[in-house]
């Protein structure tokens, strides 16, 4: 499973959940009604729509953030030699 696949199945369970959560306690839905329902909806032309937008754009946040830390953090540096032997170098 690939970054990318993680990042819209991890969207795509937090969407359900938060229409499934609409369903019960705001329109105040059985919630086996609406368990039952949801297949309908996962269907629905528009709530596809609406999870593809919310997986690109999480998607593309995760990215920049990735990139960011990346150009953020320092290059690692060989220690010379000499400063692990506890020698110092003095420019002249």
């Amino acid at each position: 499973m690939t970054l990318k696949q993680i990042i819209e199945q991890t969207v795509a369970d937090a969407f359900a959940a938060g229409a499934e959560w609409y369903a019960t306690v705001q329109a105040r839905q059985d919630s086996a009604a609406v368990w039952l329902e949801s297949r309908t909806w996962q269907q629905d032309r528009r709530y596809q729509l609406m999870l593809r937008r919310h997986q690109r754009l999480a998607t593309e946040a995760l990215g920049r953030e990735i990139t960011r830390l990346i150009m953020a953090t320092p290059e690692p540096r060989q220690a010379p030699l000499h400063g692990l032997l506890g020698a110092r170098v003095t420019n002249v």
